[in-house]
């Protein structure tokens, strides 16, 4: 599998299939995460719990790639998140609302796993559709 193709396995079985039984295909035992105001923890059991608590607060979660740059050892991709908010985050109780914002996530891979992913979601945008904040002069 190449790298890019491993990416793209990951983000439709992991992400937006919710399948982290198999978590151990695409990420490495030492996996390592760098995302602001996100808590992967580190390994592979950091990726499954960040998955599950996904799935808690967003059942329907999905991840589509509008962008994809492979080179070397890393992989760029620019993803459309969207899910409906019917379970709670942390401080936050369901909203039910329905959330659609950009994510960049910049994957490094080694001996065909992920072993380092760092990232920069649109949380601006998350948090005005969830209605978190509002913005002066807007709606």
């Amino acid at each position: 599998m190449t790298n890019e193709e491993l990416v793209r396995a990951a983000c439709q079985v992991i992400w937006s299939e919710g399948d982290v039984s198999r978590i151990g295909e695409f990420y490495a035992e030492d996996f390592q995460a760098h995302y602001p105001m996100t808590n992967w923890g580190s390994g592979l059991e950091g990726a499954k719990n960040l998955a599950l608590e996904i799935r808690k607060a967003f059942p329907d979660y999905r991840e589509r790639i509008d962008e994809l740059i492979s080179a070397g050892d890393r992989v760029v991709v620019r993803l459309t998140i969207t899910g409906t908010h019917t379970g709670p985050l942390p401080d936050l109780p369901a909203t039910g609302r329905s959330v659609e914002f950009t994510d960049i996530t910049i994957c490094r891979i080694k001996n065909g796993k992920i072993v380092e992913q760092s990232g920069l979601s649109d949380y601006l945008t998350l948090y005005l559709q969830l209605g978190i904040i509002e913005l002066p002069g807007v709606g």
